[in-house]
């Protein structure tokens, strides 16, 4: 094995390593706040003009608020995490971890619709009774949901692009890489995941899939800085 090798192997080691300690990290310091965030969206969700809020709809903006308050948390501390790996070639390091942030928020967002999204499953109707439902029948609000998400894995892709300066062959092939990943975590949440939606389902499935991200975007990185 050349050096270069050994020394491709080892970048992707230690992106993997400290990429899944920043989702683990990242999920637990960021469960907390969005625990804390959830008072806090209430209070201000009484001077906000918003539309339900005042009613059941309440219920989605707390759920939602406090969903993103805790990505952007796990977002900051994930993009800390790789930017161990990342100040080998680059040196904006506050733009990186400010795409990681915001790109996070709008992935955790599009990722918790997702998983609210009825896949398939009995469903009560209101005579009491249950309707056995498949993906088929849920195809039109799945498509939104999965459309959600690659918007929100395009939209990170070209922030952390433009953080790292990429020039556009590399550019492209990292937000091919982004809209990758998620479009096979959205195929897992829709086929295994099931209504694991919430504050402890999006970070917790998030956890889970940190080693399928890491592992690709480890083989991008190397490939574009090679």
């Amino acid at each position: 094995m050349s050096d270069q090798n050994s020394l491709s192997v080892g970048v992707w080691g230690r992106w993997m390593l400290l990429t899944v300690i920043g989702f683990i990290v990242g999920g637990v310091v960021g469960t907390g706040v969005g625990f804390i965030a959830i008072p806090v969206v209430g209070i201000l969700l009484a001077f906000l003009p918003l539309p339900g809020a005042q009613g059941q709809g309440a219920i989605g903006y707390l759920l939602y608020g406090s969903a993103i308050a805790a990505a952007v948390v796990a977002g900051v501390i994930i993009g800390i995490s790789q930017w161990f790996v990342l100040q080998r070639w680059f040196t904006q390091r506050l733009w990186w971890i400010f795409a990681s942030a915001f790109g996070w928020a709008g992935i955790a967002f599009t990722m918790s619709i997702l998983t609210y999204t009825h896949v398939a499953g009995p469903v009560g109707q209101p005579d009491g009774t249950f309707l056995e439902t498949t993906l088929w029948d849920n195809r039109g609000a799945i498509a939104s949901s999965v459309t959600g998400v690659l918007i929100a894995a395009l939209i990170i892709g070209i922030l952390q692009a433009l953080a790292l300066r990429f020039k556009p062959p590399q550019a492209v092939l990292w937000i091919v890489m982004n809209i990758l990943v998620f479009f096979i975590a959205a195929v897992i949440i829709i086929l295994w995941v099931r209504g694991a939606g919430g504050i402890f389902g999006v970070p917790v499935f998030f956890a889970a899939y940190s080693p399928v991200y890491a592992a690709i975007s480890g083989v991008t990185l190397i490939r574009v800085q090679n």
